[in-house]
């Protein structure tokens, strides 16, 4: 899958996949560790398994390699989201939850870093790449919203109460693959199961 826009040099896609794939983990867990202005290029490399000059041969730029990650990532949530949920299919609140669940983890099987990178990059202030990464994230944030706009409520559950409770499942995500990936013991297996029984614990209410 191959991102749109100037940031990665199209030779960048005629690599083996698993170099590919090694330059996005290594930069996806610094990055997401670090954020933007204090993530060290010497760690990033590192990570990767790649000189520094090759990797900016590929994305010329610490600021166009965030980028390009933002980009990717998203692009890459969106896709599996999509094979995960119908376009048109209304779920329930909390089994649409678990179809997310279930979303991510094809993700992470693939990118571990990626939906911690994310988080950080949404919230990272850095004036040079915050509003290209904040419109980067808003491919995949805003088909979460329609999702949501679109689900079946349980009876006695407001739209007030949904969106406090989606906020706190997705704390509970976050705190999950933090906690595995800090352990060194992360499986999607894993996170699908301890976040799973924590949705499945706040949809006893209702």
């Amino acid at each position: 899958m191959g991102a749109e826009g100037t940031n990665v040099n199209e030779k960048f896609w005629d690599l083996k996949k698993t170099k590919q794939d090694n330059m996005i983990n290594g930069s996806l867990k610094v990055f997401a560790a670090s954020g933007f202005r204090r993530a060290s290029t010497d760690e990033i490399v590192a990570e990767a398994s790649v000189s520094k000059g090759l990797l900016f041969h590929y994305f010329y730029s610490k600021t166009g390699l965030y980028e390009f990650l933002t980009e990717y990532s998203a692009r890459f949530a969106l896709v599996e989201l999509s094979s995960e949920i119908r376009k048109a299919q209304a779920l329930p609140f909390f089994e649409l939850h678990r179809a997310i669940v279930r979303a991510q983890a094809r993700v992470m099987r693939q990118y571990p870093y990626l939906f911690l990178f994310l988080e950080m990059a949404a919230a990272d202030e850095s004036s040079e790449v915050r509003e290209e990464a904040l419109s980067n994230i808003s491919l995949y944030t805003e088909r979460l919203d329609e999702l949501f706009a679109g689900a079946v409520l349980p009876d006695g559950l407001t739209q007030d109460e949904a969106g406090l409770i989606r906020r706190l499942i997705h704390l509970g995500e976050v705190d999950a693959v933090s906690s595995l990936l800090r352990r060194g013991s992360f499986s999607a297996e894993k996170y699908v199961a301890g976040v799973t029984e924590y949705i499945n614990l706040l949809a006893k209410n209702y």
